[in-house]
């Protein structure tokens, strides 16, 4: 099991998910991805989104210095 982190913090929605889109494609399953995104739509709509691709969201948490971590188990 891989553990990869990213940085979309700055990336708008719905480019924001189309990259975690492309991330997880790239991974095994059981993977795990450690995404950084802003507060507003990209909370809002990522999570949702991709659970409805198959993939499990394992935990998300407000960041002190702005946004969200969500940690993502590739389906």
């Amino acid at each position: 099991m891989n553990t990869i982190t990213k940085d979309f913090r700055g990336i708008v929605c719905p480019v924001n998910f189309a990259k975690t889109k492309l991330v997880l494609a790239q991974m095994e399953k059981g993977d795990i991805l450690e995404l950084f995104i802003d507060d507003g739509s990209a909370i809002k709509n990522l999570p949702g989104s991709v659970e409805n691709e198959g993939h499990k969201v394992l935990s998300k948490k407000e960041e002190k210095t702005g946004g969200w971590c969500i940690v993502i188990e590739k389906g």
